[in-house]
């Protein structure tokens, strides 16, 4: 009886042995899934949460790039324009210096041909006035004579509708 009931016994404790990891494995199967599922939906909402702000990041950068694009465009335009303005002020600037210059240089050369004229005629006038000077000396000198002559002549008794 006391095989029979070892035998039982051992029957038991082996059952008990086999089902026992069964059970356990079962459970630790099962604990570990829905801890690997905790787990992977953990990593799936921090991951869609990184690519959400990601996303955000990157399409805030994009827009704020479009924007400087723009801006920088709008920049380039202005400055283009402003200076295709300045470069053409700057030509017609120069055409007109160029201009002004030449103008400068006839007046100039006209100044000069007035100055020759002018120390032309004033050397006329010089000559002009010394001949009056010496054409007057000389009508002095003639009424002096004049007088002087008719002096002699009312001395001698004379006389002369012009004395």
């Amino acid at each position: 009886m006391f095989i029979k009931h070892i035998k039982k016994d051992v029957n038991k404790v082996l059952l008990f042995l086999i089902i026992a990891p069964l059970i356990l494995f079962a459970w630790f199967s099962t604990y570990y899934d829905n801890k690997l599922n905790n787990i992977t939906i953990g990593y799936d909402k921090s991951r869609e949460k990184l690519q959400e702000l990601t996303g955000k990041v990157v399409l805030e950068k994009f827009n704020e790039t479009v924007q400087q694009k723009e801006s920088f465009q709008k920049d380039k335009e202005s400055l283009e324009k402003r200076y295709y303005d300045l470069k053409t002020e700057n030509e017609e600037l120069k055409t007109g210096k160029d201009k002004l210059h030449a103008e400068l240089n006839s007046v100039k050369s006209e100044l000069e041909s007035q100055k020759a004229n002018f120390n032309a005629l004033q050397s006329q006038f010089q000559q002009v006035q010394n001949s009056l000077i010496a054409a007057n000396e000389q009508i002095s000198g003639l009424i002096a004579r004049i007088n002087e002559l008719c002096s002699k002549l009312k001395n001698t008794g004379g006389s002369n509708e012009k004395c």
